[in-house]
């Protein structure tokens, strides 16, 4: 699946703590090159090490091999019963046009794909992204309209957005979708 030299791991919670230090540059490199294009806050410690429902089946990294070093992550949780929802995907910067992203997400899709107890797959996406939503949308995912997201918010206890017929804006002004896949 990845190039040779490069290994798709499961961020369970030994290995969060073994790379601790390589998400946080990760983190910290992708943020500084992105800025709001990636996210309006940049994840801390505190972030990585949270114990959320879900999260060590469906997060992973990718590492390359002969220096040990993660060059990208995926971190998932389970915020609503049945639901995985995706919080962050982030590739060091050093190796663009890799598609070592979309191979994370290929991977997370996999594996949801395969656990019963998962029903739907969420992610939000900025709506000025091209190149996440045209690919989350050819392998199956849908843009959440109004109603959905009202009601995926509303559980979530959420309000601090604008909802509108194909997306919402954050208190920042920026725009998302709110994607999913349902089994």
């Amino acid at each position: 699946m990845l190039d040779k030299g490069l290994s798709v791991i499961k961020l369970d919670k030994n290995n969060i703590q073994r790379y601790l230090s390589d998400l946080l540059e990760l983190e910290h490199l992708v943020y500084l090159k992105r800025g709001h294009l990636y996210s309006t806050e940049e994840w801390g410690e505190i972030h990585f090490l949270s114990e959320l429902p879900g999260k060590y089946d469906t997060s992973f990294g990718v590492v390359k091999e002969d220096m040990d070093k993660l060059i990208a992550f995926s971190i998932s949780s389970e915020p609503l019963p049945g639901v995985i929802h995706v919080h962050r995907v982030a590739v060091h910067p050093k190796h663009p046009g890799e598609n070592i992203g979309r191979k994370l997400m290929l991977q997370l899709f996999q594996e949801w794909n395969n656990m019963p107890q998962y029903n739907t797959l969420t992610g939000i996406i900025r709506t000025d992204h091209k190149l996440s939503l045209p690919f989350v949308k050819k392998l199956g995912a849908q843009v959440a309209d109004k109603s959905y997201m009202t009601h995926h918010f509303k559980q979530l206890g959420r309000t601090d957005m604008q909802i509108f017929d194909d997306h919402f804006k954050d208190s920042y002004g920026i725009s998302y979708a709110l994607i999913h896949f349902d089994k």
